[in-house]
Formats: structure tokens, sequence, C-alpha cells
């Protein structure tokens, strides 16, 4: 039996992340094992994760659409999904989310020059002005949850040989459009730069 190369995650988490990641502040990150010839890779499935421990549970809805977008990706260069038979390497996927916070501390400074307020003040034969200093910033907390997808290249040999990383805010309340120019935007991007440029010695 293969070991599981990835933790599986519940419905909920997996709905939230690639449904409602907002691509604009996607960070994206790449590794590879060195000494693989990724040139004679031409032929793939996704990896059989039912022997797995952990597995992905439901939401077919997301895994199809995951699957196809990574598909579209890979056969656009030029790689072909096989479904039996030996292939070169196979794929998969893995979700995660975590919560984050931001602090923001800063000064509004009243409309006014940093950390001065100025009043006008009158009294019985009196006029006259105040000048008051302040430093005290105003402190702002956010709260938001922050969604990794990971992609995954595996060697006919059960070898992890490459790795798509992306990482992002999540955004809420998104039509069933947005969320599937979300999901083929954040895979287009985890995939850019898949098979990689590797030199030779």
């Amino acid at each position: 039996m293969r070991k599981s190369l990835l933790t599986g995650f519940g419905v909920i988490l997996a709905s939230v992340l690639l449904y409602g990641c907002s691509t604009s502040g996607v960070s994206v990150d790449h590794d590879y094992k060195e000494g693989v010839n990724f040139s004679e890779y031409k032929t793939y499935r996704w990896r059989d994760i039912s022997q797995d421990k952990d597995s992905y549970q439901g939401n077919d809805i997301l895994k199809g659409r995951i699957h196809q977008a990574v598909d579209e990706n890979l056969a656009a260069k030029g790689f072909q999904l096989v479904q039996t038979g030996d292939v070169d390497f196979t794929v998969n996927y893995s979700i995660t989310t975590q919560a984050k916070t931001d602090v923001n501390s800063y000064n509004t400074y009243s409309g006014m020059a940093p950390g001065f307020s100025m009043g006008y003040g009158t009294g019985y034969y009196r006029y006259g002005y105040s000048m008051a200093y302040t430093s005290a910033p105003e402190v702002r907390t956010v709260h938001y949850e922050e969604g990794t997808f990971v992609l995954d290249v595996i060697s006919d040999s059960d070898k992890l040989v490459w790795r798509g990383t992306a990482v992002g805010r999540l955004k809420k309340d998104q039509t069933v459009e947005e969320k599937r120019n979300a999901i083929n935007n954040v895979v287009t991007k985890v995939l850019q730069e898949f098979p990689p440029e590797t030199k030779e010695k």
C-alpha cells in the first residue's frame, strides 16, 4: 500500500479555499527535486487516494473543478491524461485554511498636522486659541482566513518530485462564476512553472 503524501481535509475547509480566494493577493511558490528529467514526462493520471488513510470526503463539486482546471492546464502544456496502464507521473492536491489576525496601528491626527488638534474659545471680554498635541495611535484588528492550496507531482516510483503552492486571503460571498474563475486562476498560477526549466550538467 502506498503511503499517503498528503493529509485529507473536511468538506467545509475544502469548500472555502479555492471558492473564495482572491487571486490578486495570492502568493505562489514552487519546488522540485534536482536530477529529475522532466522532459521525459508525457503521461499522467490523478493519484488514487482510495487506499490512503486520510482522504478527501464529499464535495465532488470542488474536486471536479480542480481536476478540470489542472487537466486543461496540463493538456495545454502537452501532457496526456491516461486512465489505465503505466504513466510517467501522478498528481494530487491538498487544501488547508488557517485563522489569521492583522493588527494595524496608525494616527489620524484629527484631520490636522501630525499629532496636533486646535480649538477656539470665547469668554467675557476674552478671546483665545488652544492647541494640543497627541501621539496616541488608533489600533484596528482584522480577523481573516488564509488558505493554502498545494499541488503535487509524484513520480512513477512514488516519489514527490515537484510541488506548487498558492497562499492567499480567502474571499467570501462570491457567485458561482467567480468561484470557477478563482479556481482556474489559482491553478494556472501554480502550474505556471511546471515543468521546471532544469539545466543540464
